[in-house]
């Protein structure tokens, strides 16, 4: 009987494990709203930024650091993406999610590099509801992780590694209003 209630926690904890990190809807928990609902700033502009405030539009999330070469190969392909699409309803973020990077540091990166969207320093309560909703991975500058959202706030996608420029555009596209 011990082992049949061993095997059934098992399952249970395994398979609550591997949905917390799935990211294919947009059911999170209470508290795990704090990565939409969180006032940030804009490291470049001084704007601030809230993911809630951008429904309407479609959201793309990228997590990466400045140190992080994969990040900025996927900033390269996210540049030639919105440069393809030309829409003010794709709204682009790097979320810098190294806690040890600071804003005037992001902002000197995205001039240097040419980007032009937004980038943030995630506050650490940001990272943390990210990684509630998202999994750990979320956190991993060099996974190239990635959440898209739709205009009513859905996530469409969740992605581990590098995506490419048409399949970024292709993805806009698809969710644009």
């Amino acid at each position: 009987m011990r082992f049949a209630a061993a095997v059934l926690s098992v399952a249970v904890l395994g398979s609550a494990c591997s949905s917390a990190g799935s990211g294919g809807g947009s059911s999170t928990g209470p508290g795990d709203e704090l990565w939409r609902t969180t006032a940030m700033q804009d490291a470049v502009t001084g704007e601030e930024v809230r993911i809630a405030d951008l429904e309407g539009k479609v959201v793309a999330i990228e997590a990466m650091a400045i140190w992080c070469t994969t990040c900025r190969t996927q900033q390269l392909e996210a540049q030639a993406a919105l440069e393809q699409v030309g829409s003010p309803d794709v709204v682009y973020i790097s979320l810098d999610v190294d806690p040890n990077e600071r804003p005037a540091d992001l902002a000197e990166y995205a001039r240097r590099e040419g980007f032009e969207w937004r980038f943030v320093v995630a506050p650490q309560e940001v990272s943390r509801s990210l990684a509630r909703t998202f999994g750990d991975q979320i956190l991993s500058p060099p996974a190239t992780p990635l959440v898209v959202l739709a205009p009513d706030g859905r996530v469409v996608e969740q992605h581990i590694g590098i995506k490419s420029a048409g399949d970024l555009a292709a993805l806009f596209e698809e969710h644009l209003p």
